[in-house]
């Protein structure tokens, strides 16, 4: 599976946790997590890994910080920020 993403430049200096919503996108090296809010319990936020597609739940968006270990190393991006494109390929 390939997974390109391009991010565009930011206009200022960047997105701040407490601007986190549902769609964004949380880098981290190369792994890649969309933040999916819980229609159903807006306790819950659902932050998929879109390389492996593992689900990762937390409560709210300040537990976000414990689930990266060093929080200055990511990004956070909107949905504007970012062009996705994902591929598979079918192997037998």
């Amino acid at each position: 599976m390939t997974i390109n993403l391009k991010v565009k430049q930011e206009k200022r200096k960047g997105v701040s946790i407490n601007d986190i919503q549902d769609g964004f996108f949380i880098l981290k090296d190369d792994h890649v997590r969309i933040v999916k809010m819980d229609v159903t319990n807006r306790n819950k936020i659902h932050l998929i890994d879109l390389k492996t597609f593992d689900v990762k739940t937390v409560a709210s968006i300040e537990e976000i910080k414990y689930v990266y270990e060093d929080w200055r190393q990511i990004k956070i991006l909107s949905p504007k920020q970012v062009n996705l494109n994902i591929g598979f390929q079918w192997r037998e």
